[in-house]
């Protein structure tokens, strides 16, 4: 029961925990226990390859107990390196049974088709909080049925182009809908976060993002890579299957918020 009311909890805070805190609620207790296990849980829904029904979370005093059913132990280490990735988190225990094939359906597919579509509108607000080009601007986002539709001012015509095209390649979506309007820049909304954002990240924080970014781009599909950040410095290694892929994977990461710098060791090849 408990596992339930916090999954439901993390649905209603999927939809805003992507989202800057506002200075009115910086006093707001976030590292309490039971909203780093809401803020998890979340966490979770928003992987392809992730099933948060088949994982179990508990926080305690800061410490994260992972147990539950995963398909791999690639999964196993993305769960991991979620948690440890949380702010507030400081020790993760990792109980987590790798059994392929146990990821299965959810029994009740209304209420499925309800949590995938608050999961592709995290996903894609996820991805314009983390790309430094779209980061501030004040983008409504809203998914019915895999259609994703977007709404708000922006400045240009590229501002709306990139703001679709992030939509469009997240994994999952079925159509962007776009009824964004270019005014002038004065008109635009934004949220000023980015600096102070770029300065608060950890390397933690910014593996995790990325690993996440890959896993629901599709312009990563196919790729098997290994993400390592020190001081910023983000290392991928593994393999893609081709340079124009390569490519579209390094300035992807490139653009996450607190990114410093991509190394590629990346080789052309299938993945494994």
């Amino acid at each position: 029961m408990r596992k339930n009311a916090t999954f439901a909890m993390a649905l209603i805070l999927g939809l805003f925990l992507a989202l800057p805190v506002p200075a009115a609620e910086q006093d707001r207790d976030t590292t309490s226990d039971l909203w780093l296990e809401a803020k998890l849980v979340t966490s979770y829904t928003l992987n392809q390859h992730l099933n948060p029904f088949k994982l179990k979370v508990d926080v305690k005093d800061g410490v994260a107990s992972i147990s539950g059913t995963v398909d791999s132990p690639a999964e196993r280490d993305l769960a991991v390196e979620i948690a440890k990735g949380i702010e507030g988190i400081g020790k993760v225990k990792d109980d987590i049974q790798v059994e392929p094939g146990t990821a299965g359906e959810p029994e009740e597919p209304d209420f499925y088709r309800k949590v995938e579509d608050a999961t592709l509108t995290a996903r894609v607000k996820s991805k314009l909080l983390w790309s430094r080009q779209t980061h501030g601007l004040d983008i409504e986002v809203s998914t019915a049925r895999g259609i994703v539709t977007l709404k708000g001012k922006v400045a240009s015509d590229v501002h709306r182009d990139l703001a679709v095209q992030l939509a469009r390649n997240t994994t999952g979506v079925k159509g962007v809908k776009n009824q964004l309007q270019v005014v002038p820049e004065k008109q635009v909304g934004k949220k000023d976060t980015l600096k102070k954002m770029e300065t608060t990240v950890s390397d933690a924080w910014i593996t995790s993002k990325v690993k996440s970014l890959l896993l629901f781009s599709k312009s990563a599909g196919g790729s098997d890579i290994e993400v390592v950040t020190d001081k910023g410095v983000v290392t991928l290694k593994g393999t893609v299957v081709t340079r124009t892929q390569e490519k579209a994977v390094v300035d992807m990461v490139g653009d996450v918020v607190g990114v410093k710098q991509v190394r590629s060791e990346l080789t052309v090849g299938e993945a494994a």
